[in-house]
């Protein structure tokens, strides 16, 4: 099966296909030839948000492959003799994208990658965006969180839970609160990347029990994001809009989400689980636990 692209760079395309052993292979179009210096395949961080040089604000795109290894390729020429192929091997270092970005669109996706490294000009980039083809497991750190003050006590007795064999799993939480002494008690679990982080509060109680359940947000899609490295803003809105995020499209402001938008949870994102007590008026009582998503 070959596998399109979303392209940003004129006169680029690109497919990819998996053979049966389980490499993966990528095709880039190119109608004006390629003078690259280089080719390097990896695991790569898409960071992208608003920066400032003191002066004024500007949007910034910047794609890194995090350890590059030189890729193993060959070129051709297409039916009409212009066009050059580059085919590009990537053997088994296909994995799921993961990403997050907030709603004024910063934000990080990380994703195998190929980087065209181009003397003169914007180096090119192919970026595989796919969500995950096999069940996600869940890791815990601890299974117990606890936080107490004067009288009270609050636990969260946590697991993870598999509906069927080969299935999704998802988290459940067990929490008790008793005694007087905590306001309020809160389960949230945060994911965090380079440059964005979002809470999300799994549920609230102030006394008695509860078994609250999480599991991770899992989009389809599978596509080739082929870019050059100075995206611009409007470009990036764009793809956005066709990977299903929700934009507001202001008449005197830049575009921005209407609420943060997760791609996909994954391997790539660090998660941690808190059971918080509000003490009144003296701040909190908090345990927290890293939680990891595994193939």
């Amino acid at each position: 099966m070959l596998v399109p692209s979303f392209n940003m760079a004129s006169g680029h395309e690109a497919s990819y296909g998996v053979s049966q052993d389980g490499n993966t292979a990528v095709a880039v179009h190119s109608i004006k030839p390629l003078n690259f210096r280089g080719i390097y395949i990896g695991a790569a961080s898409l960071a992208f948000g608003w920066d400032s040089d003191g002066k004024s604000r500007y949007w910034r795109f910047t794609p890194t492959i995090l350890d590059p290894t030189r890729a193993q390729y060959s070129e051709a020429s297409a039916d009409n003799g212009q066009t050059q192929i580059i085919n590009v091997n990537l053997g088994d270092k296909m994995f799921p994208v993961s990403g997050l970005i907030d709603p004024s669109l910063n934000g990080e996706i990380i994703a195998p990658a190929i980087h065209f490294d181009l003397p003169h000009a914007y180096d090119l980039w192919v970026f595989l965006l796919r969500s995950p083809w096999f069940p996600l497991k869940i890791g815990i750190e601890k299974s117990s969180l606890n936080i107490s003050h004067n009288l009270a006590q609050a636990t969260a007795e946590i697991e993870n839970i598999s509906p069927d064999l080969g299935s999704e799993q998802s988290l459940r939480a067990d929490v008790s609160v008793h005694g007087e002494g905590l306001n309020l008690v809160k389960l949230t679990m945060q994911r965090s990347m380079k440059r964005v982080s979002l809470d999300e509060e799994l549920g609230e109680l102030t006394s008695g029990m509860q078994t609250f359940n999480w599991k991770p947000t899992i989009r389809n899609f599978d596509v080739l994001l082929v870019t050059p490295s100075n995206m611009d803003f409007g470009e990036f809105v764009d793809f956005l809009k066709y990977l299903g995020a929700e934009i507001h499209q202001g008449k005197f402001m830049p575009a921005s989400l209407i609420n943060y938008f997760l791609l996909c949870d994954g391997l790539n994102v660090s998660y941690r689980l808190s059971l918080t007590g509000e003490k009144h008026f003296l701040g909190q009582e908090k345990d927290e636990t890293a939680i990891m998503l595994k193939p």
